[in-house]
């Protein structure tokens, strides 16, 4: 689901861009979007909180296990951006040498190649302390995770409401960021959920009251500031929060990728990570030829678009992954 979300959410976002442009009408339909999608990266996030904490761990056994799983697709799709906007996006090829194109090769690995690499950089830090949080979190009591996430849900009350200028000289650093959802995933995975509680409606509570929030409270700031104002969108605010919160407790509950009739979102999780990495590829190959948010309606073209650009993605990648080398590459 939150691989869908975030083409979803990449597909939608170019028009929410053009407020003022359009129509207040068309414009919602983007914002709509955008907004029912916001969850997807706290998801991934949370997802690895749930997957990667282990007792039995040996911190160098899973760095090299993760890394070498993670590095090589990366370095190869990388390559592969900075290949087609060289080739083919601009013609830049015309005036560089081969040389300079290797050296932005090179710059956009440590820079990055596109926009939705920022995620990959992003995780290679987490990777690197979950070992070191690993040892305190396979052991620690539900009192002292509470603690932990109380500090982070702290920083995040200071970060909502605007008080980041008058906030503690107590230095919060260690709890702030991404950190947070991933001990929040893996407290949600492990945490005893008892039967009289109404987990199911609770997370319904959760999901729908936090996007409802994100894509109401976007359209009245942006009218209020004549301008299009994302600050309900960050990851890190209160709505988008409890809609990861609400997904992720809602797809424990109902085991739904359990069901081996959900054959194809099956595949999609499988293929999760070279889905996410081929994507931007696959839409700007698609707006190229004019399939985007905008083909025909919004309210048509960000679905049409969204699950186009998902079905070429799995493709691909499974037909790459099919080949012993490509399967390392692929993601």
């Amino acid at each position: 689901m939150a691989t869908i979300a975030v083409i979803f959410l990449h597909v939608s976002a170019p028009l929410f861009t053009k407020y003022g442009e359009l129509p207040i009408y068309i414009w919602n339909y983007a914002n709509f979007f955008d907004s029912v999608s916001r969850f997807s990266v706290p998801v991934f996030v949370m997802i690895s909180g749930a997957l990667m904490f282990d007792s039995k761990m040996q911190t160098f056994i899973f760095l090299k296990k993760r890394f070498v799983r993670i590095c090589l697709p990366f370095i190869f799709w990388s390559i592969c951006y900075v290949l087609y906007i060289v080739f083919i996006q601009t013609n830049d090829y015309q005036k560089m040498s081969l040389f300079e194109i290797l050296k932005k090769i090179v710059r956009s690995l440590y820079f990055g190649s596109a926009y939705h690499l920022w995620y990959i950089y992003m995780l290679f830090g987490l990777l690197l302390i979950v070992p070191i949080l690993n040892s305190w979190i396979t052991r620690a009591s539900k009192k002292e995770i509470h603690y932990f996430l109380f500090l982070w849900f702290l920083t995040l009350f200071f970060k909502n409401l605007g008080l980041e200028n008058y906030k503690t000289n107590i230095e919060l650093y260690y709890f702030t960021g991404f950190v947070g959802y991933l001990v929040l995933g893996y407290y949600l995975s492990t945490m005893t959920i008892q039967r009289d509680i109404p987990i199911k409606k609770i997370s319904l509570v959760f999901l729908i009251s936090g996007t409802l929030t994100t894509f109401l409270g976007t359209y009245w700031l942006s009218i209020k500031s004549n301008k299009p104002d994302s600050m309900l969108y960050d990851f890190f605010s209160f709505n988008v929060m409890f809609t990861a919160v609400g997904i992720f407790l809602f797809f424990r509950i109902s085991n739904y990728y359990n069901n081996k009739s959900n054959l194809f979102f099956n595949e999609v999780n499988r293929f999760s990570y070279g889905i996410y990495l081929i994507h931007v590829l696959i839409l700007w190959t698609l707006d190229s030829f004019g399939v985007n948010a905008s083909l025909i309606h919004p309210l048509f073209g960000i679905p049409v678009t969204s699950f186009l650009c998902l079905i070429i993605s799995l493709v691909i990648i499974k037909i790459i992954n099919k080949n012993k080398i490509g399967a390392y590459i692929s993601g």
